[in-house]
């Protein structure tokens, strides 16, 4: 899973303001037993502005918003979000099913980070996509941490890992829709990506010297 693990304005999804050079990412690692999580980050798809933060004017005076159609609450934009997290098909496991990441990489979180996001962004569309959605989900794992699940109830937590990397409801997937993939396939393109950085965010150092991280199993890239 790519997680947005730090606290932000956005009511579901919680963000970091890290980034590695390979894109607006940052891996969190969630290392339970032999299983890792990890989830995206990118800027809120929804502005949610506060109506304390907003200027009276003197009465009969239209306000330069006032044709504009109204903000979604945060009610709204959070029940859109769980249900394009229902509405996910199942992750089927196909025969060309990916390999789990094994050796080294498992022994620490910046290596498994910068392995996570090489993979999940190195995609060839020659192959089919659900192997590697089906391999997302193959590294994800099961956190109550909640900077890490926001207001995701727990039935729908396993489905976490592929929504954070497919869902396109700002039109940014890391893994680009069954059509777009198709596309590509049909000109035998493919994506190559390098690690350059891993960082773990000062927020997230913060939270956890805090005590605000109540999973100690829990690390952030």
């Amino acid at each position: 899973m790519t997680m947005k693990p730090i606290a932000s304005s956005h009511p579901l999804r919680r963000r970091s303001a890290a980034a590695l050079a390979v894109g607006l990412l940052v891996a969190a690692t969630v290392v339970l037993g032999a299983h890792v999580v990890t989830r995206k980050t990118e800027p809120p798809a929804h502005a949610v502005v506060s109506p304390a933060a907003t200027t009276s004017l003197p009465e009969g005076q239209p306000s330069a918003g006032s044709a504009r159609q109204p903000e979604a609450s945060i009610d709204t934009v959070v029940a859109a979000e769980l249900n394009r997290i229902r509405d996910l098909p199942p992750v089927s496991t196909p025969s060309e099913a990916q390999p789990r990441i094994t050796g080294d990489p498992m022994t620490q979180p910046d290596l498994f980070a910068a392995e996570f996001v090489r993979r999940l962004l190195t995609q060839d569309f020659r192959t089919p996509r659900d192997a590697h959605v089906a391999w997302v989900q193959s590294e994800s794992s099961v956190t109550t941490e909640p900077l890490v699940v926001g207001l995701v109830p727990a039935d729908l937590r396993d489905r976490l890992a592929v929504f954070t990397v497919t869902d396109n409801g700002d039109g940014s997937a890391l893994v680009p829709p069954a059509g777009t993939w198709h596309t590509l396939a049909a000109h035998a393109a493919y994506d190559t990506a390098t690690v350059d950085q891993v960082i773990e965010p000062l927020a997230w150092r913060n939270a956890v010297a805090a005590g605000r991280v109540t999973d100690p199993g829990v690390t952030c890239r």
